[in-house]
């Protein structure tokens, strides 16, 4: 296997358990509205930025009706307060991996769909910006996840082939970008359990972060 010299995160829901979050968010405010939503509805849209769900989810539901915008702004801010007001979770393993890689010599990359300013701020709040080499956010790129323009904009700020880099997703979306793009890609097991697409688009399967740098010593073992 070619050897992998950097890990690019996705952030909501492999760094931060925000995922679970966001779900409770979009279906308390499309309830307020009278339309009913799901975890299941909100796993088909998760992982892409503000106009990919919009989008997403304008498809889903056929419903010329439904301001989905407005509601997404809405969801947006009360979610935003109470990350603001709270600690934000960050999952297991986050620092321990991030320190691995630093001691091991990977580069580390961000893409995630979320907007820099919300993306910059969380990762500081948590102390988790200064490990990091690159960034790509949602609101620089044109093209959503699945497609690859944010895992193939950040591999280029950080010098690297997409063969070069592993990608950590935990969306459908997401991980469909990475096998798009070339990356290697580890679904790192979330609040969306791998369908049978995802595992077929994934160079591994893991329940945590903890389990990914096992993966890395295993596969990679560049020192």
């Amino acid at each position: 296997m070619k050897k992998i010299k950097a890990v690019i995160f996705d952030v909501d829901g492999v760094i931060f358990d925000t995922e679970r979050m966001s779900s409770r968010f979009w279906i308390a405010t499309m309830k307020k509205y009278g339309h009913k939503m799901t975890d299941e509805t909100y796993k088909k849209v998760m992982g892409r930025n503000f106009d990919g769900v919009i989008d997403g989810l304008e498809k889903i539901y056929n419903d010329p009706d439904i301001d989905f915008r407005s509601i997404a702004v809405e969801k947006r801010e009360a979610m935003i307060n109470e990350l603001d007001s709270n600690r934000i979770p960050v999952l297991p393993g986050v620092f321990e991996i991030l320190e691995y890689l630093k001691e091991k010599g990977y580069k580390i990359g961000i893409a995630t769909s979320t907007g820099r300013n919300l993306a910059e701020k969380r990762l500081k709040k948590e102390n988790i910006y200064a490990y990091i080499d690159e960034f790509m956010f949602g609101d620089e790129v044109e093209n959503s996840k699945p497609n690859p323009e944010i895992f193939l904009k950040v591999a280029s700020k950080l010098n690297l082939r997409p063969e070069e880099c592993l990608v950590l997703e935990d969306s459908p979306s997401g991980i469909k970008a990475a096998f798009s793009g070339g990356f290697k890609c580890i679904n790192v097991v979330d609040f969306k359990e791998p369908t049978k697409e995802m595992i077929n688009q994934s160079d591994g399967i893991c329940n945590n972060l903890f389990e990914v740098i096992d993966w890395l010593e295993k596969n990679n073992n560049i020192l």
